[in-house]
Formats: structure tokens, C-alpha cells, sequence
């Protein structure tokens, strides 16, 4: 049987040679980087960013420095999760089909199929600098430096996906301590940052309902306390709860980061790009244009129904977002500016006071239809 280490190695051989369907986003690709720089080098560097390091460096720390704290086994296991993810979610293609991509870098490699490993190993420790392989780059400066929040998005609509007998299956061996939503915290701001007590709020109920699906373990069931119910019946009750709190996430993540970014640009319009050391044409790039590509995959048909649904209560982010690009490219970037704060501004009632309603009326839901699940775990038994 292959030792992870060996599972990993070979599975970085095959991403290296790998041509999607699709090309993937920034975000996905970042996100691979970051497992894989984690995996062979451990915790990135605190000090700060070289002055001269340009957006695809600074990208890639950035990505990086976020899975601080990970064990390099662990992120040998989840870089090999997220490689399946994506080959999932991107596809492969034939042999035969092309889209006008040049030769593959590292072209000594044999092609394999999505679901096999490569036969040679992969003996180089270098990251990847662009995994899946480059398609029509012949650098990595494409790489957006992607905020922190949206770069996770991708992977809360994994964990999102998991299915209730999955969910099951992982609660029976995850011990009290080692729940998931404990090893959370906070993506759009710093921990120490006030304005993050939303996402931690997010969180903190969220990992008390994976406390409480674990601790059910100790009471019931047989041998304990009360033999008769099975802890799966309380554990199937709480599933699309934790669902809900996992979508709640990545509405308020999105939310954040769009709220921000007005502000950010009104700051930039009021003191200039010197005074902020924020162009406002960067705003564009790393934090809208994301913001609604974020908005329009949450729509996509492989999702969940609870993300689907975030998404649809998000349209107007991406419309704003959108409708703004339109303006930067009659206009100009100044009046594509202005006109997104101003929206914003127009639009704050739509973010402040009807999401978070719309959030909790999601939870309510969830909650009402855990009794089903419940009950339909309880006429198994």
C-alpha cells in the first residue's frame, strides 16, 4: 500500500501534466500552490513582502501564509483532495483535443488518466508554480492576488457538498477535539480586528453544532444512557444545519468583501491612489471582478441547493459588479469608480438589513428540515 507521502509525490507528477476541460479560476489554482508550498516547506515566512515583488508573488505568499498552522501531512492530504476536486469539477481532456494550448512544461511526463497515478515519481520538491499545467501562459503573472475570503469559497462549496451519509461516516471517527469548525477562523479580517465578530459569530455557532453532534455519541446509542435512539438520528437532525452555517459563510464572505471594496475605493477617491496605495483600476482586478465570478460558480449546477440559493441572493453583487465594468469601459475607470460606490451606498439597506434576514431565515429552514432527515434516519434503524 502506497505511503501518503508516495500518494502525494505521484499525484503532483499527474497535476503537473494535466490539461482541464476548463480552465480553472485563480482561486483554485492558488489554492493548490498554497497546499503544496505548505506540504514540502511548512509555514511561510512572517516578514513582510519583498517592495519590488510583483501581484503573482505577492499572490502566492498571501495563499500561502493562509495555511498557516497546517500540518505538512495534513496538507499532503488535502492538496491530494482538492487535485481530485478539481479534476472533478474542471474535467480532463482527451487526447486528441485541444484548445490551442502550447506544450506542457514539464512535457517529460506521461499522460494519465483522471483517476490513475502516474508511473514515475515525482522526485523534485519544487512547488508548481501554475498547477493544473499552463494553458496558453508561458509565465504565472496571470495569478490574481485573490483576497482570502474568496479564495476559500471553492472549498466551503466542497465541504458544502458532502452528503448526509458522509457526514455521518466522518462524525463516527472524528473525535470532540477534532471537530472541523474548530479549526476555523475568521477569512475577511484579523482575528483581532473588531469587525470580524460576524464570521467568528459564524463560526462559534457552527462548531457548538458539530459539538453537540459529536458529544450525542456519549449518551446515546447502545451501551448508554439512552439505548433506544441512535446518535445518528440527532446527528441526520443537525446535518443541513451545518450545511446552512457553511453557506451563511460564504454569503458573508462575499458580502465583506464587497462592502469593503467600496470602501476601499471611496477612500482611494477621496485621498488618491499615493495616499491609500490602492489604484483604484486594483480594486477592479483583485477584489470585483473575483466578487462576481465567485457569485455566477455559486450558481452552477453542481452545487448544493443551500449554495445555489446564496447565490441567487447575491445576484445583485454580481449584476453591480458587472454593470460597473461596463461603466470602466465607456467611461473610464474614474466614472466606473464613482459609480460603484455610489451604488453601494444606494444599495446598503439590500446588505445590512435583508441578507442577515435572509441568513437566519436560511437557518430557520435548515432546522425545520432536520426533523425530516431525523425521522427518515430513525425509520432505518
Amino acid at each position: 500500500m502506497a505511503t501518503p507521502a508516495a500518494t502525494f509525490r505521484a499525484k503532483t507528477n499527474f497535476m503537473k501534466s494535466w490539461r482541464p476541460k476548463n480552465p480553472p479560476s485563480n482561486r483554485d489554482r492558488l489554492e493548490l500552490y498554497a497546499l503544496h508550498k505548505q506540504a514540502v516547506s511548512g509555514d511561510a515566512p512572517t516578514k513582510d513582502d519583498a517592495p519590488d515583488a510583483s501581484v503573482a508573488d505577492k499572490a502566492k505568499l498571501s495563499a500561502w501564509r493562509s495555511k498557516r498552522g497546517v500540518s505538512q501531512s495534513d496538507a499532503m492530504q488535502q492538496y491530494i483532495y482538492e487535485c481530485d476536486r478539481q479534476i472533478r469539477v474542471y474535467g480532463t481532456r482527451d487526447a486528441g483535443e485541444t484548445n490551442g494550448s502550447t506544450p506542457m512544461e514539464a512535457g517529460n511526463t506521461s499522460r494519465e488518466g483522471a483517476g490513475s497515478a502516474p508511473q514515475t515519481p515525482y522526485m523534485n520538491n519544487t512547488t508548481p508554480q501554475n498547477t493544473p499545467a499552463n494553458l496558453n501562459d508561458e509565465d504565472d503573472n496571470n495569478v490574481l492576488l485573490c483576497p482570502r475570503g474568496l479564495a476559500a469559497i471553492p472549498l466551503l462549496c466542497a465541504a458544502a457538498s458532502e452528503s448526509r451519509a458522509a457526514y455521518l461516516a466522518r462524525l463516527q471517527v472524528t473525535a470532540l477535539t477534532n471537530g472541523w469548525w474548530s479549526k476555523q477562523e475568521p477569512l475577511c479580517l484579523e482575528m483581532q480586528n473588531p469587525l470580524s465578530l460576524p464570521e467568528k459569530l459564524i463560526i462559534g455557532l457552527a462548531e457548538q453544532v458539530e459539538k453537540v453532534s459529536l458529544l450525542v455519541g456519549n449518551f446515546l446509542g447502545d451501551g448508554n444512557a439512552v439505548s433506544a435512539v441512535s446518535p445518528r438520528v440527532v446527528q441526520a437532525f443537525l446535518w443541513p444545519v451545518h450545511n446552512i452555517f457553511l453557506a451563511v459563510w460564504i454569503l458573508w464572505i462575499l458580502t465583506c468583501t464587497y462592502l469593503g471594496s467600496v470602501v476601499m475605493m471611496s477612500q482611494t477617491l477621496l485621498f488618491g491612489a499615493k495616499r491609500t496605495s490602492t489604484p483604484l483600476g486594483r480594486v477592479f482586478l483583485e477584489e470585483i471582478n473575483p466578487s462576481a465570478r465567485a457569485v455566477d460558480s455559486l450558481c452552477e449546477q453542481h452545487q448544493t441547493i443551500g449554495v445555489r440559493v446564496t447565490g441567487l441572493v447575491l445576484m445583485p453583487l454580481m449584476m453591480l459588479c458587472d454593470l460597473s465594468n461596463s461603466v470602466v469601459n465607456r467611461a473610464g475607470i474614474l466614472a466606473g469608480s464613482v459609480f460603484f460606490v455610489f451604488m453601494g451606498l444606494l444599495t446598503w439597506w439590500y446588505w445590512i438589513c435583508v441578507l442577515p434576514w435572509l441568513a437566519m431565515c436560511g437557518v430557520s429552514v435548515a432546522v425545520m428540515s432536520g426533523w425530516c432527515f431525523g425521522l427518515i434516519e430513525l425509520s432505518g434503524n
